[in-house]
């Protein structure tokens, strides 16, 4: 084997080391916007066990799709159209309830909420939450009051008539019963852009032959040092073979 061929060698292999370091995708986490009414028409957590996502009504269709009431015992469709965010990293989102959604003739929200799969632990805050019924802020938390009960995930809360420090029935601020809207706006920080995610990389080609012996990367946070050590160590006695030929 020449030396030529021996620097090829190494320089691929180098490549593949660094395709691989870049395969590990960031985080994706999911937010819902969740609210109850006086009568208790509601939108329940994602993960609430008999109305919470993907659990199927006895018909088929899913509670969390759609605002839902009651007519005496039995639920029902109170329409609307909930608008979801998928957080890829620090930025602002917002979570809504639009179109045609029926509160009947409810005064007052019991709740509302932003129910996400984020963990507690997972190093992300959440700030400069708005809250806006048919287009106008109503009020703006600083930093997200988050649910106290909630013991897994992060879970803000706005409006909990139960809740003392959030006013309990009078609340932190007025508003009248929304017909047209409700939306709230939301920051996360503590994730990382999702700009910094590794991008995906096309398999490593080999590298053309170099007279020049190939300098083998620096190690860095997203490659294998050990990897690298074995890459040059092939490299090395390759080179050592050659030359006692």
């Amino acid at each position: 084997m020449t030396f030529k061929k021996i620097a090829s060698v190494a320089a691929a292999a180098c490549l593949a080391v660094s395709a691989l370091s870049t395969s590990v995708s960031a985080a994706e986490y999911h937010a819902y916007l969740g609210i109850q009414s006086a009568s208790f028409t509601f939108r329940n957590a994602w993960n609430e066990g008999t109305y919470g996502k993907d659990i199927p009504a006895e018909d088929g269709t899913y509670y969390f799709d759609h605002l839902t009431g009651w007519d005496g015992p039995t639920a029902t469709n109170n329409g609307g159209t909930f608008t979801d965010a998928v957080i890829t990293g620090d930025g602002t989102y917002t979570v809504s309830l639009t179109g045609d959604f029926d509160f009947g003739a409810d005064e007052t929200l019991n709740l509302l909420f932003i129910s996400t799969d984020m963990p507690l632990d997972c190093g992300a805050t959440i700030s400069d939450v708005k809250v806006k019924i048919d287009g106008s802020t109503k009020y703006t938390f600083d930093e997200a009051y988050l649910n106290p009960d909630d013991k897994e995930y992060i879970s803000p809360m706005m409006i909990n008539i139960w809740n003392e420090d959030l006013g309990k029935a009078e609340g932190l601020f007025g508003y009248t019963m929304p017909t047209s809207s409700v939306e709230i706006e939301f920051t996360v920080s503590g994730l990382g852009s999702a700009s910094d995610a590794p991008a995906e990389e096309a398999p490593a080609e080999e590298a053309p032959a170099s007279d020049a012996g190939a300098e083998a990367p620096a190690a860095t946070g997203n490659t294998s040092a050990a990897a690298l050590a074995g890459v040059m160590a092939v490299a090395a006695a390759a080179a050592i073979v050659s030359k006692r030929k």
